[in-house]
C-alpha cells in the first residue's frame, strides 16, 4: 500500500508520542498538545491523592519517575491499579516526562472518581532504536507497582494495563504468559509491533529491536486470558487500523473477552484532541469497562444487547462463552 507526503507526516505527528508535532518545537500549539487534558470532565483535586515522582529505575544516566493517584477516601481493600503505557518514539527532552503529558495526567485522575487507582509512568521510548531498552523500562515500572502497591494503597493483583498509540508495541509481553494479576487490557488506536512504524513511513526499524514484540503468536485459547477494550480512531492511516481488526479478530477467534470501539470520524488521540459526544462516550465507556474487570470477585455485569448503527461510535462485545453482544 503506498502513502502519500501528507499520510507520512501524520504517521511522524499522529503516532509519534500524544498526537501531533511531538518532535517539532515544544511551544505555542505544540506545547498545547503535550498539556491537553482528555474530553471528559475532572474530579476536583481534593477528592484524589496524588504521589508523585516516584524513582522507579535509573538506567543509562536516566532517572525514571511514575505518578500514582488513588481516590481520597477511606477504603476497606486496596484500590484496582490501572497502569498508562505512553507511546512515542519521543525525544529524550520529552521522553523523561512522558507521564506528565496531559492526556496521562488527567486520564488517570479521571479514573480515580470511580474507586480506581492509577499510575503513569515515564519510559525510554525515545526513537526506533530503543524499543527494547523501553520494553524494560515498562516491566521495571509494573514490578515497582507491585511491589510498592500497599504502601500506595493499590491492589497489586487486580491491575489493568492501558496502551497508548505506539505503547501498543510492548503489550506483547504480558500477552506470553499472562499472569494472574492481569486482569484486562485496554487499547487506544494501538500501534501493536515495531514493524509496524517502519510500514506506515516513520523509519527503518532493525530486525533484533522488534524481538518478543509481536503479540499475534501469544492470541490463543487460554482461560487466563486478560479482557480486552480496543478503541479504534477511524481517521487513522488504513494499515494501523486493518492490524487493529486483525488483532480484534484473532482475540474473539481465540474465545477471549473483547469489547471493541470503532470511532468512525476519530483522529489519532481522539481522547484528548477530539471533544465530540463520541470521544467522550468512549473515554465514559473505558471507565465502566475498568471497573468492570477489577471489580472484587463474584461482581460482574450483564450484558445487553441492542441495534448496532456503526455511522456514530459503537462497540462490539464478545464474551468468553462466545456470546456476541452488539451494543450501540
Amino acid at each position: 500500500m503506498q502513502y502519500d507526503g501528507r499520510l507520512t507526516v501524520q504517521v511522524r505527528g499522529a503516532l509519534l508520542g500524544m498526537a501531533l508535532g511531538v518532535l517539532a518545537s515544544q511551544t505555542g500549539a505544540c506545547q498545547s498538545r503535550l498539556t491537553q487534558p482528555i474530553v471528559a470532565p475532572l474530579p476536583d483535586s481534593s477528592t484524589y491523592v496524588a504521589h508523585r515522582d516516584l524513582v522507579y529505575r535509573e538506567r543509562d544516566g536516566r532517572t525514571l519517575l511514575l505518578d500514582a493517584f488513588v481516590p481520597n477516601r477511606p477504603a476497606d481493600v486496596p484500590f484496582p491499579t490501572v497502569i498508562f503505557v505512553h507511546g512515542g518514539p519521543l525525544p529524550p527532552s520529552v521522553a523523561l516526562q512522558g507521564k506528565d503529558l496531559g492526556q496521562y495526567q488527567s486520564f488517570a485522575r479521571y479514573l480515580t472518581e470511580r474507586g480506581l487507582g492509577a499510575v503513569v509512568f515515564s519510559n525510554g521510548f525515545s526513537d526506533l532504536g530503543s524499543f527494547q531498552s523501553a520494553r524494560t523500562d515498562v516491566d521495571a515500572a509494573v514490578t515497582y507497582v507491585r511491589t510498592n502497591a500497599e504502601a500506595l494503597g493499590l491492589d497489586p493483583n487486580r491491575i489493568c494495563l492501558v496502551h497508548m498509540s505506539a505503547g501498543g508495541v510492548f503489550l506483547a509481553p504480558f500477552l506470553e504468559a499472562p499472569a494472574e494479576w492481569l486482569r484486562c487490557v485496554v487499547l487506544y488506536y494501538p500501534v501493536l509491533q515495531p514493524s509496524t512504524l517502519e510500514v506506515l513511513g516513520a523509519g527503518s526499524v532493525a530486525t533484533e529491536q522488534g524481538e518478543g514484540l509481536d503479540p499475534f503468536p501469544h492470541v490463543s485459547p487460554s482461560d487466563g486470558a486478560p479482557s480486552l477494550f480496543i478503541a479504534e480512531a477511524g481517521r487513522d492511516a488504513p494499515a494501523l487500523n486493518a492490524e487493529l481488526r486483525r488483532f480484534r479478530d484473532a482475540a474473539v477467534e481465540a474465545g477471549w473477552s473483547v469489547e471493541y470501539w470503532n470511532h468512525p470520524n476519530g483522529p489519532h488521540g481522539f481522547d484528548a484532541l477530539d471533544p465530540s459526544a463520541g470521544s467522550r462516550l468512549i473515554v465514559q465507556r473505558n471507565r465502566v469497562f475498568l471497573q468492570e474487570q477489577l471489580a472484587s470477585p463474584g461482581e460482574g455485569h450483564e450484558c445487553v444487547t441492542a441495534v448496532l448503527k456503526c455511522n456514530a461510535p459503537c462497540w462490539l462485545y464478545w464474551a468468553r462463552d462466545r456470546t456476541r453482544c452488539v451494543v450501540r
